[in-house]
């Protein structure tokens, strides 16, 4: 139920008083009366001095504004008024319930008697982070400018390379302490009409007390909180926004928060980044057959070298088979316990790396593995070919371009280890057909998540994943389908 309206006084010292006892006990809430010399006060701003820039403020507006406070009182509002829309857009608000939220968005409000209204002009006086490059998503020939946690910054991005009626952009409020505007922004005749309104019903619907990351909104509208899987895509990338709107999908922006949520996504898309858009066909295959290569390395490397060495000696070559077991002599642990002890090695150096300071990080994680890779190995406590194994499925991890879709596998790579020393290459499998058909049961916003694999055969879906050359995609010839736009 919508909150009835509160109109304000036409006494702008009621006004201000009420504004007082709303924000009292803070320092911060400052007012500013504008004195006529030959009657009472008849105008007044407030603010908050650590949100509004207080220096352009005076010069731009006050001090104008008090030049010509000798003027007879007919002409004294619309000299005022005219002074305070000359120094940029003003906004009039009538109701009173909207005036301490102008204020916490960088707003002066103006006060003037016999006026049941308040002019406000936002002139923010903080300082955001300048535009840069990527940090997570880099590339060699794409675009350099990456999402900050500017709100009104990342749209602008965003229409520079869109300058199209069709773009839909639709402002939120969530949050009732943090006041944190959010953004809707999809394709009309793109992006399916029941997809858009299922995700307006979402955001309008979503309350909460503080709205800290974007990562709350998320979790808010995927359809499977359960799942290890991210089944909303998040790039920092304007360039990735763009592409996503062209193809019919819906991003998300959340002040303060220099990422994009994307939706509905699909886990071939989170192997596919933009980068593959700016490289060369020939070249932009051949990467993603090694990122699927990789992919498999990263899932079922451990696994399968616990579940060859444990069960299925008969099927490595004898040659190998005789390296394996020499360094396997004098280990006191089964292969499960070695592979189980690297894995985590490695993985507390990661997120070690992570939180040490740029500087050093790198450094630390790569002595670090090599000084507790030979440690381990001098001491007997691990193979040398476990080690090598760990190596290969960390690195291998590292080519995956979606950062949550790196830690699922990481995550799942466990469990698969698990099983494979139970029941050797069948428990992997039985592991594999649970994942696969956890995969096949996952939706994003209602688009099935391993879209674009469906019924039209192997040859349409063998061209969802291979980039044709441009003549094929945009001139005579077939076109080439993209495969993220097979969405209702």
């Amino acid at each position: 139920m919508q909150q009835q309206a509160r109109p304000l006084h036409r006494s702008s010292a009621a006004n201000i008083q009420a504004l007082q006892e709303t924000f009292s006990d803070n320092a911060s809430f400052v007012t500013r009366d504008l004195s006529c010399r030959t009657g009472p006060d008849r105008a007044a701003f407030a603010y908050l001095d650590v949100l509004v820039d207080e220096k352009l403020l005076h010069q731009n507006v006050i001090r104008k504004m008090n030049e010509d406070l000798e003027l007879p009182y007919d002409q004294f509002d619309l000299k005022v008024l005219g002074s305070l829309y000359s120094a940029g857009k003003v906004e009039v608000i009538d109701d009173w319930s909207a005036v301490p939220e102008f204020l916490y968005q960088a707003g002066a409000v103006l006060f003037v008697d016999g006026h049941p209204c308040v002019y406000g002009i936002l002139m923010p006086g903080y300082d955001t982070r300048s535009i840069g490059e990527p940090k997570i998503e880099v590339n060699v020939r794409g675009p350099r400018d990456s999402f900050i946690e500017d709100h009104d910054k990342n749209l602008s991005m965003i229409y520079r390379r869109l300058k199209t009626s069709d773009l839909k952009s639709l402002s939120y409020i969530i949050g009732t302490q943090s006041r944190t505007k959010v953004t809707l922004l999809y394709m009309e005749g793109k992006m399916d009409r029941e997809l858009a309104a299922k995700l307006r019903r979402k955001l309008a619907d979503f309350q909460c007390d503080v709205l800290l990351a974007n990562t709350q909104i998320e979790e808010l509208i995927q359809d499977s909180a359960y799942s290890p899987f991210p089944q909303i895509a998040n790039t920092e990338r304007p360039d990735r926004v763009v592409t996503s709107l062209s193809r019919g999908k819906a991003v998300i922006l959340t002040d303060g928060t220099p990422i994009a949520l994307i939706a509905p996504t699909t886990f071939f898309e989170m192997l596919h980044p933009s980068e593959d858009m700016y490289e060369r066909f020939h070249f932009a295959n051949f990467i993603r057959i090694i990122r699927t290569i990789t992919l498999f390395i990263s899932l079922f490397g451990p696994s399968l070298y616990i579940a060859l060495t444990t069960f299925h000696l008969e099927m490595i070559p004898t040659p190998l088979m005789m390296a394996f077991l020499t360094s396997k002599a004098g280990i006191p642990f089964p292969t499960f316990v070695e592979a189980l002890i690297m894995e985590t090695a490695f993985e507390i150096l990661r997120e070690a790396s992570l939180r040490l300071p740029k500087v050093v990080g790198q450094s630390v994680s790569i002595v670090g593995a090599l000084i507790i890779g030979e440690a381990a190995v001098q001491s007997g406590i691990v193979s040398r070919p476990v080690v090598i194994v760990v190596a290969m499925t960390g690195i291998s991890s590292f080519t995956i371009p979606s950062f949550g879709t790196a830690l699922s596998i990481r995550l799942l790579r466990f469990p698969l280890m698990l099983l494979a020393s139970y029941a050797g290459v069948l428990g992997m499998a039985l592991g594999f057909l649970v994942l696969l058909l956890h995969l096949c049961s996952l939706h994003s916003i209602g688009v099935p998540y391993l879209n674009p694999i469906s019924a039209d055969g192997w040859k349409k879906t063998l061209q969802n994943y291979v980039r044709l050359p441009a003549r094929l995609r945009n001139g005579t010839g077939s076109r080439e389908p993209d495969y993220d736009k097979n969405i209702p």
